[in-house]
Formats: structure tokens, C-alpha cells, sequence
């Protein structure tokens, strides 16, 4: 009987240990409680913030830029000016001068006019009217040039002619004040007398009182007889092309 009692309280003892293991091996399997690393664990799980995508830097849009506009140039004088004897327009002296300032050019001159002659018959304008009637806007440089018609004036009345060049410069410097003046004396193809000389000095102190630049064409002598036309008044192409080079080189 004791015997049977001291082996029947072994086998309740194991009895009840492997009860304990089952419910051990039930906790740890739920997750209650962690243990080690079984097989049963899960292990973290880590979550990154994504990495910023790159901003594109926008291209700054180039801002445009005018182009500078020509300075504009009115010529105001006689047939020398026209042009007249010249194998085109394109080999006349104020344009040769306007393509190498880089100028628009703006030729009103009129061919046998200067700063008293008119003609009374054919709607041609004095020095003075060609400024009055000209456009007073975008005009950044003025030229007057020649007076060469004016000779036989000036021999009978010079101060009327001496009046009108100093009322020609003055009109100039009122009705285009921020406009560059530029005061291009008389030419002849004949021997320079002394009308030319007289009509020269006085264009000179006009010139001068209103602040502008003067180019003498006979002070040296610009037009020598092989550059004086067939028509023995005006000149050729080469002419214009010396009067041109005289004038650039002055009022560069």
C-alpha cells in the first residue's frame, strides 16, 4: 500500500509538472512573454521617410533687350548736299558721313538755295526755312553745310548775309536744343576769292557762339580741279568721297 501511494505521488508529481510545462510553452507561444530570440518572435520592423525627390531650379527667362537706336541726322544745304553730279545718292557726301557715324540720315537740302538764296519761283527753301520746316522730333544731330549760292549777295549786301548765318545757327541751337550742331563751311570749285574766305569766317563765329563744331572745306582746299564735275560746278564721286573724309575726320 505504501508503495503504491509513493509511486502513485511520482506520477502525480509528473502529472503535474508537464501540466505546468504545456501552460509555460502556451504563454511563451502567445507572445506573453519574450524570450530569447525563438522561433516564434518577430522581429521589428524599421520604416524610413522617403528621401526628398530633387527640386528643379527654374531657368531665369533672359529679359530682352532694345536695340540701341541710330542717332538721326539732318542735313540741311544745297545741291553739294543733294548730292548733284554724284553717280548716285548713295556716293554723296552726307551719306558717306551718315553710314560712317552710324547715323539715319535726314537730307532735306535743296540745290540752289543757301542762307539767304531762294528761289522765288520754285518752292525751295533757305537754310533757315529747311530748319523751320524740318521735323523737330528724334533728331540728334544737326549739319549745315555749303552757302556757296550766296556769293553774289555777299558782295552787294553782306550783312544781310552775315545776318542770316548767325540767325540760321541760332534757330538751330532754339529748335533742336539737345542736338548736336555741326557747321560745314563753303566750297567753290573755283579759286577761293573773297567771298568764300568771308562766307567761311563768319559761318566759323556762328558756329562757335552756339557751341557747335565747324569743318572748314577750304581751309585746306577739299575739291581740287580733277575731282570738279564736267558741269564745272559740282564735283564727282571722288568730291564727295574728299568733302566726306574731311568732315569724319573733324568731327570724330
Amino acid at each position: 500500500m505504501k508503495r503504491w501511494l509513493r509511486s502513485g505521488g511520482i506520477v502525480a508529481a509528473v502529472v503535474v509538472a508537464f501540466a505546468v510545462a504545456i501552460v509555460v510553452g502556451m504563454i511563451a507561444g502567445t507572445g506573453g512573454v519574450a524570450i530569447g530570440g525563438g522561433p516564434g518572435e518577430v522581429a521589428p520592423t524599421t520604416t524610413r521617410s522617403p528621401a526628398p525627390e530633387p527640386t528643379a531650379t527654374p531657368t531665369p527667362t533672359p529679359t530682352p533687350t532694345k536695340s540701341a537706336r541710330q542717332p538721326v541726322a539732318l542735313f540741311v544745304g544745297d545741291s553739294y548736299t543733294v548730292g548733284q553730279g554724284a553717280s548716285s545718292s548713295d556716293n554723296r557726301w552726307s551719306t558717306l558721313v551718315a553710314q560712317e557715324m552710324g547715323w539715319t540720315e535726314r537730307n532735306v537740302a535743296q540745290g540752289g538755295t543757301g542762307y539767304v538764296s531762294r528761289s522765288a519761283t520754285v518752292p525751295k527753301l533757305s537754310y533757315g526755312e529747311q530748319l523751320r520746316a524740318a521735323p523737330g522730333e528724334g533728331v540728334d544731330v544737326v549739319v549745315i553745310a555749303g552757302g556757296q549760292n550766296d556769293f553774289p549777295e555777299l558782295r552787294e549786301n553782306p550783312q544781310r548775309v552775315f545776318g542770316a548765318v548767325a540767325r540760321a545757327y541760332d534757330l538751330a541751337h532754339r529748335r533742336f536744343p539737345d542736338a548736336q550742331i555741326i557747321a560745314v563751311g563753303p566750297s567753290t570749285p573755283w579759286e577761293i576769292g573773297l567771298e568764300a574766305r568771308a562766307l567761311d569766317s563768319a559761318v566759323r563765329a556762328a558756329a562757335e557762339r552756339q557751341g557747335a563744331t565747324y569743318v572748314s572745306l577750304i581751309d585746306p582746299d577739299v575739291v581740287p580741279d580733277r575731282f570738279v564735275h564736267e558741269d564745272g560746278i559740282h564735283v564727282t564721286d571722288r568730291g564727295y568721297a574728299a568733302i566726306a573724309h574731311r568732315v569724319v575726320a573733324q568731327i570724330s
